[in-house]
């Protein structure tokens, strides 16, 4: 009788753990063209300028190294300002193979103030990776094609630097 029964937990167990592991990751705009994970390597809070490096996976899988500024757009909003960004994108594959895009956005990005409800500084941002230029297997792609994207930038609340998580889509989000 205990075989049995251990024989039936032991294929609910499985059904449930193939259930689990079948359901797609949660994408808030749909299917991910690419996923970029990038570490801030410097940032001057006075001009908004800085890069940051780390991988992309997907569509695109490699390198990344990222020149950016945030510009502020408008006054803030207790610890949040307004963002607009021009940046630039490079991103090399395992065969040497790179693409490079320009970032252009908007987004909010949290001051870091004491006892503001964001903790450390940073922010949600929005908008179009749009392609530039490409070499090897990227060579034919048109310039000019555009991607839409959502990212979160933060730093943590010590001043350090922080991270950069960008969800690269098949379309513009809305």
């Amino acid at each position: 009788m205990k075989t049995g029964r251990l024989g039936l937990l032991a294929a609910a167990a499985f059904t449930l753990v193939s259930a689990v592991a079948s359901i797609p990751p949660a994408r808030a705009d749909g299917p991910a063209l690419f996923i970029q994970q990038d570490a801030v390597q410097s940032f001057d809070l006075v001009t908004g300028r800085g890069y940051q490096t780390g991988t992309a996976t997907g569509w695109i899988s490699g390198t990344t190294f990222v020149e950016f500024q945030f510009l502020p757009s408008g006054p803030p909003a207790g610890d949040a300002l307004p963002i607009t960004f021009q940046n630039k994108v490079l991103i090399t594959d395992l065969d040497g193979d790179q693409v490079s895009f320009d970032n252009n956005g908007t987004g909010t990005f949290h001051l870091g103030i004491p006892g503001a409800d964001f903790r450390g500084s940073g922010g949600p941002l929005l908008g179009t990776y749009v392609l530039t230029r490409g070499t090897g297997k990227y060579q034919d792609l048109a310039v000019g094609t555009t991607f839409g994207y959502r990212a979160i930038a933060t730093n943590p609340p010590n001043g350090n630097l922080g991270n950069v998580f960008v969800n690269v889509l098949r379309h513009v989000p809305k």
